[in-house]
């Protein structure tokens, strides 16, 4: 893609001016850690956001490094057309100017000038944030962090069958999320026969009206339901409360069973998703 690249209007919009200086400055912007997404809220202009994982004020000198975000609002035919999803790659350094924040270490980005080919302190960030961290599990072994998404996940044979157990991270809670997760898949007999019964219980009905008639022409049991239903995944957080997710095994158009509920109590929630 050519440069420069305006931003949206390129401008601030007046209802950021308490929050952004206006006079511009140069900044060296490490892109990692997912994908620049549109969003809109109520009735706001929309907006792009995308990660970044450090950058560097060219004026001051300063370097902040760390997970991110830099937003800017766009036209609503930008946010239609998400022309705005090819501006930045993960990995690449851009030479950005932007309006510094009032009241943190941000700014507001308003030009892509170009990108750079070498700048070790955020070379370094990259490399950093392309090395494999994992946590230890005396049940699960070794669980990988997904950095972009944040999370410790790993295999586990459920019952005979392989899933993924997985727990977001969070600094200071991810040894309470793990031991969690282990008490919970300890316990796989029985909370395999809870989460089975419950979203039998509650969802048959819904199922037989989403049923696929191409792949089955009669109505669904509580029974059948129940027994078709396979375990892809299991999610525990730090104060117990878990999600588990079925495939639906061709019964109702490829849906997907989203069972939760309170580590300390029974399932309280049901749902057919995708």
């Amino acid at each position: 893609m050519d440069h420069p690249i305006t931003l949206g209007s390129g401008k601030l919009p007046e209802n950021r001016y308490e929050y952004f200086d206006t006079e511009p400055r140069e900044y060296l912007v490490l892109i990692g850690g997912g994908s620049p997404y549109g969003s809109r809220v109520g009735n706001c202009d929309p907006c792009v956001t995308a990660y970044i994982l450090g950058y560097i004020d060219l004026l001051t000198g300063e370097r902040t490094e760390g997970r991110s975000t830099i937003s800017w609002v766009i036209t609503n035919e930008d946010y239609s057309r998400r022309s705005y999803a090819g501006i930045f790659r993960e990995g690449v350094k851009y030479r950005i100017k932007g309006l510094p924040s009032k009241r943190s270490r941000s700014f507001y980005p308003v030009e892509v000038l170009g990108t750079v080919r070498k700048m070790p302190f955020l070379d370094l960030l990259w490399k950093e944030y392309n090395r494999p961290v994992f946590m230890h599990s005396d049940l699960f072994g070794e669980m990988k962090l997904n950095k972009r998404y944040e999370y410790f996940s790993a295999r586990f044979d459920w019952l005979g069958t392989e899933i993924k157990v997985y727990f977001n991270t969070d600094e200071g809670e991810d040894e309470k999320c793990l031991a969690n997760l282990e008490q919970f898949c300890r316990e796989a007999e029985r909370r395999d026969k809870e989460v089975r019964d419950y979203a039998a219980d509650e969802l048959t009905y819904l199922a037989n009206d989403w049923r696929d008639d191409d792949h089955l022409d009669h109505e669904i049991t509580e029974e059948e339901f129940r027994s078709r239903i396979k375990i892809s995944s299991v999610e525990v957080s730090a104060e117990g409360d878990y999600d588990v997710w079925f495939d639906d095994d061709d019964m109702f158009a490829g849906h997907s069973v989203h069972v939760s509920g309170d580590a300390l109590g029974a399932p309280d929630y049901a749902a057919l998703e995708g």
